[in-house]
């Protein structure tokens, strides 16, 4: 297609004596908000006078921002801001994703990326823009938090991109800044998961019980029906989850799964359909008026007064899921085991935010560490001597 129109632009020199800079300004196809192709007044800074004292010097560097538009190359940018687009992507795109992680999106985007980002055009959002503004948010949130801001505005841009308002994608590339040191995530001993389970009462006992052997997420345990359990061959089947009122698929292929049922599940189990409530909806766990439990409630009601009244740090359902992938890592079972039981799509899922580290576990590796370094471990009776 041949181009449409050249140009040449115009310089011209603004400022004050001694911080005098040559400006150009040209006119380039844009993408108005409507997708209609427009046309608009662009001006840039070339540098100082003092560092291009001719104006030839800086027709040069205005001819060679000119010339990827002159030669058809340049494709019109869009002129629609990064908010009036979140606005558009999360009406088009977002109720195609579970509930769950749309509602997890849309905090995204109001905590952290709108603040920052509404009033950019799509396309002067750029690397350098993301890298810098990730790095001050390093000084008040945790990696994680910094992971779900960077891939939710990749994710953004991938249909801004697709849909032809961008050419790149400003997240990609981004370094996350490094680590800081936070305290380990709270998982259960399993002499501290019998002391929970004798202090609650039917049906959350055999609801907690359930979560502490088989790592289930909480919504998954609270859309349990009685049809995805089968007595006779002892295994039951993650089929749907249950979040904030709607019940939906499993979080993603690998979270559809089967597990087998212990004797000691398979017990309670069974006992527990011998005086649960009844439900329209077949529910294993219906609340007192036969519908599902909120998990979020059932934390605050039962599960928090219950940790407290023991001692323990008051938390909420994943930490029943760290303490199966910790106690598997314990067993020295297979990662792939523990990723196929917990439903995760990624073994570095399981290791990254699950798998903790026990303390009895590092003393006795280092133990067997010192004893294969130092078979003779030389003995200091009087302190080890200093050299001068």
């Amino acid at each position: 297609m041949a181009r449409r129109r050249y140009q040449e632009g115009c310089l011209f020199i603004r400022g004050r004596v001694g911080r005098k800079v040559w400006v150009a300004r040209w006119r380039e196809d844009v993408i108005r908000p409507n997708g209609a192709i427009g046309r608009m007044m662009r001006s840039q800074v070339l540098g100082s006078v003092s560092s291009i004292p001719t104006r030839r010097e800086a027709r040069q560097l205005l001819n060679s921002l000119l010339r990827p538009t002159n030669q058809g190359l340049r494709k019109p940018q869009a002129t629609m801001t990064f908010g009036d687009f979140a606005r558009q992507w999360g009406d088009a795109v977002l109720p195609t994703y579970r509930a769950s992680t749309r509602n997890f999106y849309k905090d995204i985007l109001r905590k952290h990326l709108a603040p920052k980002f509404t009033s950019y055009r799509l396309c002067d959002i750029h690397t350098p823009d993301v890298q810098i503004f990730l790095n001050q948010k390093a000084d008040r949130y945790a990696p994680s938090v910094l992971h779900h801001i960077r891939a939710t505005l990749s994710r953004a841009f991938v249909s801004a991109k697709a849909w032809g308002y961008v050419d790149s994608n400003p997240a990609l590339g981004i370094r996350l800044p490094r680590r800081r040191s936070v305290q380990p995530k709270t998982t259960f001993e399993p002499s501290q998961i019998g002391r929970i389970l004798e202090a609650l009462k039917e049906p959350h006992r055999t609801m907690v019980m359930l979560a502490a052997v088989t790592g289930m997420r909480a919504s998954e345990l609270i859309a349990l029906q009685w049809s995805d359990i089968d007595f006779e061959r002892r295994l039951f089947f993650i089929r749907r989850t249950y979040y904030r009122g709607d019940f939906g698929l499993p979080k993603n292929e690998t979270s559809e799964r089967v597990i087998p049922l212990s004797p000691g599940l398979l017990s309670a189990l069974t006992q527990h359909k011998q005086c649960a409530r009844r439900s329209s909806m077949d529910l294993v766990f219906p609340n007192a008026v036969g519908k599902p439990y909120e998990p979020n409630n059932l934390v605050k009601r039962v599960l928090h007064p219950t940790l407290g009244a023991l001692g323990l740090t008051k938390t909420g359902w994943r930490a029943f899921r760290r303490s199966v992938a910790t106690a598997l890592s314990e067993m020295r079972e297979p990662v792939r085991t523990a990723q196929q039981v917990l439903g995760h799509s990624s073994a570095q899922t399981t290791l990254t935010y699950y798998v903790q580290s026990v303390e009895e576990s590092q003393r006795s590796a280092i133990t067997r560490l010192e004893k294969i370094m130092f078979p003779s471990v030389p003995k200091f009776e009087n302190g080890p001597r200093l050299s001068n």
